[in-house]
C-alpha cells in the first residue's frame, strides 16, 4: 500500500477544526504553553522509511495547531555531544529511538518529546508512539496503532488530544506536604479515556496504551551497532568527527560531550607536565669527615708530618622535596627532567698526635668530638613515566630515571688544616624505578603519590686524602695507621615516599 500519496496532501489540507477530542484549555497550565519536541520516526522495513521521515512532519503540524503546546523545531536543537542534533538523530541505534529522542528534547529544553516507529505492510502501516516527559526523565506513555487508508487526519488529532491529556496529567499532580518525601504519581486517566475514544471512532483500529512511568536511559551503543555500520556505505558517524570507531563506541557510551571526552582521552600527550612534590628520602643524604694529623717537636720546634683524612656519603633518612618539567608524546608516556634536594646530616672529626722526634713517643694526643652540621643534598636527571589508564581519574604509574646526586663537602661546613686537604662534593649516579598512583581533581590539576627506589650504580661517595711518609725511630711505621681508619660504604639501595600536585598544561586542540 502507497500511503505517500494520502501523507503529501495531509499536509496541507489538515482540517481548521480538529478538536472533537479535547476542548479549549486556555487555562491549562499556569506557567504557559508545554514545550514539545517532535523527533524523526524510526523504519521498522524498507517499505516503511519514507512514511517515517514523513510521520514527525504531520504530527509536528498538528500539535502546532494547539494554543497549549510550544513546538521546538529541530533546528534550533542546539549540538549534542558536539554534533548537531539532527546528526545524532540520524546515527541513533535502531530501537533506540526514545533514549535519542529525550537526550535531543532534553538538550532543547523540552518539557516533552514525541517520537516511534513506523512499518509498512500489506495489512496497513503500523505506527508505534511514545510520549516522553522530559522533565522527570521517563516514558509517560506508549500506544500502537494500525492504520488503513484515510484514517491519517483522524490519527493526527487523536496523538494530539492524547497529548495534552498526558499533559493536564503531569500539571495536575497534587503534592501531599506533610510527606516530602514522597511525591504523588501523575494522574493518566484522561488520556487513556481519549485513547479509548480515539480507538472507538476509528472502528477497526488496533490500539493498546500503557502508562510505562518507564526512567529512560540515554541509548549505549553496541560492539554490533558499529560492525553493522562498518558494512555500510557512506559517511560512518565516526568519520564525520574524526574518531575510529573503537572510540566512538566509547565516546557515546559516556555521555560527555566530544572535547571533554578527547581531551580526557588525551591524557598527557602534547601538554607541558609541571610537577612538585614533598616527602621524605633514604638514602645517601648524610655526610661524614674524619681528619688525623701527626706532628713532630724537634728542639721545642712543632713540624707536620703525615696528614690522613677522608670524607664519605652515609645512608639515612631525610625530608625531600621534587620538581619536575615533562612533555607527553602520547596519552600515557611523558619525558622530561627531575631535580630536588634532600636535607640530611653532616658530622666531622678531627684529632692531633704529636711525637717525639727521637723516641717517637706520643708526647700528646686529643680527639675533638664530632661536630655536627645540616647537610643538603642536590639531584637532577631525565626521567620516563608512564600512566595507565590516562581516561580515568585513577591513575596507576611506573617511572624510570637516572639521577646524578651531590652532596656536601666538609669545605662547606669549616676550613680544614692545610696539610689535611681538601676535597670535592661527593657525587653518585643512582637508577630511580618508581610506582605510584595519581587522581584527577580538575581539567588540568593532579595529586600524585610517587613510591621511588633508587640503585647507586657509580659515581665517587668516598674520597681519602693522604700526604706523608714519616716513619716511628722506634717501629720503623707510619705514625698513623691509615689501615685501620677506612671510609665507610653508603647503601646501594634506597628508596622514599612523595606527594604533591601537578599541572598539565596546553595539549591539543580539537576542531
Amino acid at each position: 500500500m502507497n500511503m505517500t500519496r494520502w501523507l503529501l496532501p495531509m499536509l496541507w489540507s489538515l482540517p481548521a477544526a480538529g478538536q472533537a477530542f479535547i476542548d479549549p484549555v486556555d487555562d491549562m497550565l499556569d506557567g504557559g504553553p508545554a514545550a514539545v519536541f517532535v523527533a524523526p520516526f524510526q523504519p521498522r522495513n524498507a517499505a516503511a522509511a519514507g512514511l517515517a521521515g514523513m510521520m514527525s512532519s504531520f504530527l509536528e503540524a498538528e500539535l502546532a495547531r494547539m494554543p497549549d503546546l510550544n513546538i521546538i523545531p529541530l533546528d534550533d536543537v542546539p549540538a549534542v555531544h558536539d554534533m548537531s542534533a539532527t546528526l545524532y538523530l540520524d546515527s541513533c541505534p535502531p530501537g533506540k529511538q526514545v533514549g535519542c529522542a529525550f537526550v535531543v528534547g532534553q538538550g532543547g529544553g523540552a518539557d516533552y518529546a514525541l517520537t516511534g516507529t513506523v512499518q509498512a505492510d500489506a495489512a496497513g502501516t503500523r505506527v508505534e508512539i511514545s510520549i516522553i516527559d522530559v522533565r522527570s526523565s521517563r516514558e509517560a506513555m506508549s500506544f500502537v496503532a494500525v492504520l488503513d487508508v484515510g484514517e491519517d487526519e483522524r490519527f493526527a488529532e487523536g496523538v494530539a488530544s492524547v497529548l495534552i491529556a498526558v499533559v493536564r496529567g503531569e500539571a495536575g499532580r497534587v503534592e501531599d506536604i506533610r510527606d516530602m518525601s514522597v511525591a504523588a504519581a501523575p494522574d493518566y486517566s484522561a488520556a487513556a479515556d481519549q485513547l479509548a475514544q480515539l480507538s472507538a471512532e476509528l472502528g477497526d483500529i488496533q490500539a493498546s496504551a500503557k502508562p510505562t512511568g518507564t526512567i529512560i536511559v540515554p541509548p549505549m551503543v553496541t560492539v554490533e551497532e558499529i560492525s553493522d555500520r562498518m558494512e555500510r556505505e557512506g559517511v560512518k558517524p565516526w568519520e564525520r568527527v574524526g574518531l575510529n570507531p573503537d572510540e566512538y563506541l566509547r565516546w557515546k557510551n559516556s555521555g560527555e560531550d566530544l572535547e571533554t571526552w578527547r581531551a580526557r582521552h588525551d591524557g598527557r600527550k602534547q601538554k607541558l607536565i609541571v610537577r612538585a612534590g614533598l616527602g621524605f628520602l633514604n638514602g645517601p643524604v648524610n655526610g661524614l669527615y674524619r681528619g688525623i694529623a701527626a706532628t713532630k717537636i724537634d728542639n721545642g720546634e712543632q713540624t707536620n708530618v703525615e696528614g690522613y683524612s677522608w670524607q664519605a656519603m652515609l645512608s639515612g633518612s631525610g625530608f625531600a622535596s621534587e620538581f619536575a618539567l615533562g612533555y607527553g608524546f602520547t596519552p600515557e608516556l611523558e619525558a622530561g627532567v627531575m631535580l630536588g634536594f634532600a636535607s640530611g646530616q653532616y658530622r666531622t672529626r678531627y684529632e692531633e698526635v704529636v711525637y717525639d722526634v727521637n723516641t717517637g713517643d706520643p708526647i700528646e694526643s686529643g680527639e675533638n668530638p664530632d661536630l655536627k652540621y645540616t647537610n643538603g643534598n642536590f639531584f637532577v636527571g631525565p626521567y620516563l613515566q608512564y600512566v595507565f589508564r590516562p581516561a580515568h581519574r585513577l591513575r596507576p604509574l611506573a617511572g624510570l630515571g637516572m639521577l646524578h646526586w651531590v652532596g656536601d663537602t666538609v669545605d662547606s661546613k669549616e676550613k680544614v688544616k692545610e696539610f689535611l686537604g681538601t676535597f670535592d662534593a661527593p657525587t653518585v649516579l643512582m637508577l630511580q624505578v618508581k610506582g605510584g598512583v595519581e587522581m584527577q581533581v580538575s581539567k588540568q590539576l593532579d595529586v600524585f603519590v610517587h613510591v621511588p627506589i633508587t640503585v647507586n650504580v657509580a659515581g665517587s661517595p668516598t674520597d681519602v686524602y693522604s700526604k706523608g711518609e714519616a716513619l716511628n725511630p722506634e717501629t720503623q711505621e707510619p705514625y698513623i695507621q691509615t689501615g685501620q681508619d677506612k671510609p665507610p660504604a653508603a647503601s646501594p639501595i634506597g628508596g622514599g615516599l612523595l606527594v604533591g600536585v601537578q599541572m598539565k598544561l596546553f595539549g591539543r586542540k580539537h576542531k
